[in-house]
């Protein structure tokens, strides 16, 4: 089984870019499966799935995950969490928006790359990050 930062080399090699040290941080984190939501589009958005490098299921892996979407996904981004129709919320890493949150619909056409802001930076999405009641 590999480690965590051979995880997280595997990662920063299929990206092509370093991950930024704070959400490594985050990804060093135990974190607890509860519904979660973010402010979005005025209201509470569905967050089902805050990736992880973790023995979690293979869904919540950000690695397998990233292998799975990452040529399709905007240019310089992250996925970091997962709604309820398996959309993404990313990091930003490069370009003019790099350190923000924005998410992405994946009911796009081929190459349409269209993004809406969430969050300034990691830290106020995940600081957002409210328990969803049933």
């Amino acid at each position: 089984m590999e480690s965590f930062f051979e995880r997280i080399g595997r990662v920063e090699d299929l990206l092509g870019n370093d991950l930024p040290e704070d959400y490594v941080a985050f990804l060093e984190k135990p974190r607890f499966a509860q519904k979660m939501a973010a402010p979005f589009r005025g209201r509470l958005w569905p967050v089902t799935c805050l990736f992880e490098l973790g023995k979690g299921p293979g869904y919540q892996q950000l690695d397998g995950t990233l292998r799975l979407v990452h040529d399709v996904l905007p240019p310089g981004t992250l996925p970091i969490a997962r709604d309820h129709a398996g959309n993404f919320f990313c990091l930003v890493l490069d370009g003019p928006r790099v350190g923000q949150v924005v998410y992405w619909d994946h009911e796009r056409e081929i190459g349409d790359h269209t993004v809406e802001n969430v969050s300034l930076s990691l830290t106020d999405f995940v600081s957002s990050l409210r328990i969803k009641e049933d």
